[in-house]
């Protein structure tokens, strides 16, 4: 009789989620599942650990109830390992069509830009990431070309759209398990990636930072597929874990592959700083500086200090890379000093007849002037460019903005979703991690590229 009476009473606790599994209550008949109420008071618990436990025990729900709340509880808590339980919560119902419906209207709903505010919903940013990479992990035809068709409209119309592919990317770099491998991999076939420049370098980027030999076949699979940027972000992620340089060779890297996979190890340093890559003889370079951009923008500094032998010199390196760019590469020219000057107001092709009028407006540049920096920069950010090389050889002193922390962040920030790579060139930049070099370093650090130092 007590055991009778006990019953019920296990099986409440059960229900509301405390207490071992029905497996573990020998003779236990199988319980209700927890009703949504029970399960949404359980994530309003006050430990992170208890919430994160909570959200996971949303997939014993019927999937749409249990998705629901796992968007609008588990997404929106302020805590990363709920979010994530809500996240991993949410793929287990990938290919489920009743949550497939439910998460792209929301993704819609959210992420799309209103007509009465272009720009989306700010409260929806810690939902659309995660709700966007379970949509895009989803195998269900009809979830796949929903996405698909929205997507396309998206990034047609916004840069917002790639933006937040790219903010996705990034996400499933940082978990790098096999199913963000998975996903990325799919990305690389969808339109975003081959249209857009800004998507396809996040994907790859993301794909760099997962450490594992299905990643590394992953991207050597691509090598041949992509060019510019996207492609040195390969070539030099494939240089740092090798210690080899095959430069843009797909065939030698494949043989290279071939031949180590069986036994490979990702070395500790595997992710090497760029200027720590040799160039292989005969590739392009800027100061040593790799050249891979098929969109490439060069600003000079002529100001007054530039006067000389040091102008002399960074005419002769700017004419010898314009010189060696490759058939299909587009070029753009600004020189800046107290003014902004630029060579042509669009990317012109590369052909000889361009590079040597180009060449012809680099002969012309004489010094004189101050710096604005910041102006130079927003002018050859005008421009659809992969890759911005700036030379200058002194601090900001002139122009829109001039103190360099501003610079950098005004610069940045909207770079974060072109993910336009910034290489610096100091030419005699003062002292060593003196304030003009920190800031020349540090805007190229932000914005996915390299500083050079040249005393000169």
């Amino acid at each position: 009789m007590r055991a009778r009476r006990l019953l019920p009473i296990a099986l409440l606790w059960l229900a509301l989620g405390a207490g071992p599994s029905l497996a573990q209550v020998p003779g236990a008949a199988e319980p209700k599942r927890p009703d949504s109420r029970a399960a949404q008071a359980r994530l309003h618990s006050r430990s992170t650990a208890d919430r994160a436990g909570a959200v996971r025990r949303l997939a014993e729900l019927p999937p749409l109830d249990g998705a629901r709340l796992a968007v609008q509880v588990g997404l929106a808590d302020r805590e990363p390992d709920v979010r994530r339980a809500a996240y991993e919560t949410l793929l287990g119902w990938k290919d489920d069509a009743q949550v497939g419906d439910f998460l792209l209207k929301t993704f819609q709903h959210d992420a799309a830009p209103k007509k009465t505010d272009p720009r989306p919903r700010k409260n929806s940013a810690p939902t659309t990431v995660p709700v966007l990479a379970v949509l895009l992990a989803s195998d269900l035809p009809e979830t796949e070309q929903r996405l698909r068709k929205f997507l396309e409209t998206w990034l047609a119309k916004s840069q917002e759209g790639a933006l937040m592919v790219g903010t996705v990317a990034d996400e499933l770099g940082l978990l790098a398990d096999v199913q963000a491998l998975a996903t990325l991999k799919k990305l690389t076939g969808r339109e975003c990636f081959t249209e857009c420049f800004a998507c396809r370098r996040a994907v790859v980027q993301a794909m760099i930072r997962i450490r594992t030999t299905e990643s590394v076949e992953a991207l050597l699979a691509l090598l041949p597929k992509v060019d510019g940027e996207v492609r040195g972000d390969i070539v030099r992620h494939l240089a740092a874990i090798s210690h080899e340089h095959f430069g843009c060779d797909a065939k030698a890297w494949q043989a290279w592959w071939k031949k180590h996979s069986g036994e490979f190890k990702f070395p500790e340093d595997a992710v090497a700083p760029l200027g720590s890559i040799a160039l292989p003889q005969g590739e392009n370079s800027y100061y040593g500086l790799p050249v891979y951009a098929r969109r490439v923008v060069f600003v000079i500094d002529i100001s007054g200090s530039m006067a000389g032998p040091r102008l002399a010199a960074a005419k002769r390196e700017l004419t010898g890379v314009i010189e060696g760019l490759p058939e299909g590469t587009d070029l753009g020219l600004v020189a800046f000093s107290t003014h902004v000057s630029r060579w042509r107001r669009e990317l012109a092709a590369a052909t000889p007849v361009n590079k040597q009028d180009a060449v012809r407006f680099v002969n012309r540049l004489a010094a004189g002037g101050n710096t604005a920096t910041y102006d130079a920069l927003e002018t050859a950010f005008r421009y659809d460019a992969e890759a911005v090389y700036l030379l200058s050889d002194g601090d900001p002193n002139a122009g829109k903005i001039v103190d360099p922390l501003r610079i950098i962040m005004a610069i940045s920030s909207p770079n974060r979703g072109r993910r336009v790579s910034i290489y610096t060139v100091g030419i005699a930049p003062g002292a060593v991690e003196g304030a003009n070099e920190r800031f020349m370093k540090t805007l190229a650090e932000q914005n996915f590229g390299l500083y050079k130092r040249v005393d000169q």
